[in-house]
C-alpha cells in the first residue's frame, strides 16, 4: 500500500502544480444593479502595457497598450482575417474616474470610419482588479502565464469571445 499512497501524493502534487501553472480562472464578471466600481488606480493595471499578438474571432489579433501617463493608458486593437486584410480597429483608454477605473472604446472600419457617433464610445465599468487580472463589466484581461494574455469580451449577438495573446518583446529588451 505505501506504493499506492506515494503515487496518489505525487498525482495530487502534479495536479495542483498544473492548475497553478494554468493561471487564474478567467471569466467575465458584472456589477450588480446599483453597485459602484471598487477603488483602483491606473498603476493597478500597469502590467497590461506592451505589444500582444494572438488569435480571436477567427483571425489574427493585436493589442498595443502604452504605459500609463496622466492617469490613463491608451491602447489600440487590430483584428484581421487570418493572413489577410484588417477587419476593424479599436482605439481605447483605460481611465481613472471617480476613484476607480473605466475602459472607453471606439471602433473603426479599415477605412477609419467610426462605428459609434462622433462623441460616443463604449464604456466598461471596473468590477474588480487583481494582481494579474482586471475585470470590467463584460470584458476581462488576465495574465494566464508570464507572457500570455487572455481576454474575454461579451459581444452582442455573438456571446462571449475569447482572445489569446503572447507578449512581443522588443530587441532592446533582449528576449
Amino acid at each position: 500500500m505505501p506504493g499506492i499512497l506515494s503515487l496518489l501524493i505525487i498525482f495530487f502534487v502534479m495536479s495542483v502544480a498544473q492548475a497553478a501553472a494554468a493561471g487564474p480562472d478567467v471569466g467575465l464578471r458584472s456589477l450588480a444593479s446599483g453597485q459602484k466600481s471598487p477603488p483602483a488606480t491606473i498603476e493597478d493595471i500597469a502590467w497590461l502595457a506592451g505589444r500582444w499578438t494572438g488569435e480571436g474571432l477567427g483571425g489574427s489579433s493585436e493589442e498595443v497598450i502604452a504605459p500609463a501617463a496622466g492617469g490613463q493608458m491608451m491602447g489600440m486593437f487590430r483584428q484581421a482575417h487570418m493572413n489577410g486584410p484588417v477587419k476593424f480597429y479599436e482605439f481605447y483608454l483605460f481611465v481613472e474616474t471617480e476613484g476607480s477605473l473605466a475602459l472607453r472604446i471606439k471602433h473603426f472600419t479599415p477605412a477609419l470610419h467610426g462605428w459609434e457617433e462622433k462623441e460616443a464610445y463604449e464604456e466598461f465599468a471596473l468590477v474588480a482588479v487583481e494582481e494579474t487580472a482586471v475585470y470590467f463589466d463584460g470584458l476581462t484581461y488576465a495574465l494566464t502565464a508570464p507572457d500570455e494574455l487572455t481576454s474575454l469580451v461579451d459581444i452582442e449577438g455573438q456571446g462571449v469571445v475569447k482572445f489569446r495573446f503572447d507578449r512581443q518583446h522588443t530587441p532592446a529588451e533582449g528576449h
